[in-house]
């Protein structure tokens, strides 16, 4: 396998696209059910094939295909195929490229097998875990994507079981995403600077944080460039646009895009390679995104003509 994205890394932060789900709820498409955007496969796929369009016109230079809920547990009893739908999807997202550019990286999203919020809800087994992701990891390779990419991670053990089950049924880049509960720590308590050691030494391509909000991510940026520096792998993060509010409960559209604007930003500065949006994203979001990282880009290149260091070399031993 080409390290074609290495070399990429090497040049410029790449722009992640934003959410699915929130762009295909605001265009009136039911979500509702653990299947959530799965079911849109069946009923909207020419609207989803509108929505990768979007975020590849104004700028994603990956796009994710809608595989986040098409796994076999989430679609038990649903009558719906999971192979046919996870294929589906990939499909679309490739066609989505295809008319856009031919470098554009597709990812295939693999999820949590339950809940992306409750670790006390991930299977006990992990020979379990191993096997469902397994298949998963399987269906995109097969499905042609370009990264698999494992996210929304709220365990270790689960991440480390998708991890071993990607790399065991593909050659395919495997990023791995995690949700931060604070600057220190995952939802089930792992150190962050544990999870990403552990991450890396079980092969992962990337690391990243998703789903969590600008305040969180600005909180775990500092130890989580210096950790993943300190291990040796690329790295990046694409937040999603809620808060917590006084009272506890959640305003899912806190952020304004220029907040995670300004959260990409930092991140990139601080050597990310890869960053986005999650959830309550939009295609204007990733516009400005993309917009923001274009111009880090110009100031990176004047920086290396001047000879001053490049943030994204410091400390990484590739």
């Amino acid at each position: 396998m080409t390290r074609d994205l290495d070399n990429a890394f090497r040049v410029r932060p790449l722009v992640l696209d934003g959410a699915l789900g929130t762009v295909l709820e605001g265009r009136g498409v039911n979500t509702t059910g653990k299947s959530w955007t799965a079911k849109g496969l069946v009923s909207n796929a020419d609207l989803i094939y509108r929505v990768h369009r979007d975020y590849l016109w104004e700028g994603a230079d990956i796009v994710t295909a809608n595989t986040f809920r098409t796994n076999p547990r989430a679609l038990k009893g649903t009558g719906l195929d999971a192979e046919a739908l996870t294929k589906k999807a990939v499909r679309i997202a490739r066609k989505a490229r295809r008319e856009k550019n031919p470098l554009i990286r597709v990812a295939g999203s693999i999820a949590p097998v339950e809940d992306c919020f409750s670790p006390d809800l991930v299977p006990p087994s992990d020979a379990g875990l191993i096997e469902e992701h397994r298949i998963m990891a399987r269906w995109l390779d097969e499905a042609g994507v370009d990264i698999i990419l494992i996210e929304t991670m709220n365990s270790l053990r689960e991440a480390l079981c998708a991890l071993e089950a990607a790399k065991a049924e593909s050659e395919k880049y495997v990023w791995v995403s995690l949700v931060p509960k604070d600057g220190d720590s995952m939802l089930d308590g792992t150190p962050l600077d544990y999870a990403i050691a552990q991450l890396k030494e079980g092969g992962a391509h990337l690391v990243s944080l998703n789903c969590a909000p600008v305040s969180v991510m600005n909180d775990a940026l500092p130890l989580f460039a210096k950790a993943a520096k300190r291990a040796g792998v690329w790295f990046g993060c694409y937040p999603n646009a809620s808060e917590k509010n006084v009272d506890g409960s959640w305003n899912l559209l806190a952020s304004t895009n220029e907040q995670i604007v300004d959260c990409t930003l930092k991140w990139m500065e601080a050597g990310a390679v890869m960053v986005g949006g999650c959830c309550g994203t939009t295609p204007d979001t990733i516009s400005e995104v993309r917009a923001k990282r274009d111009i880090f880009g110009v100031e990176r290149w004047e920086l290396e003509e001047r000879g001053a260091p490049n943030p994204l070399d410091q400390d990484l031993p590739f």
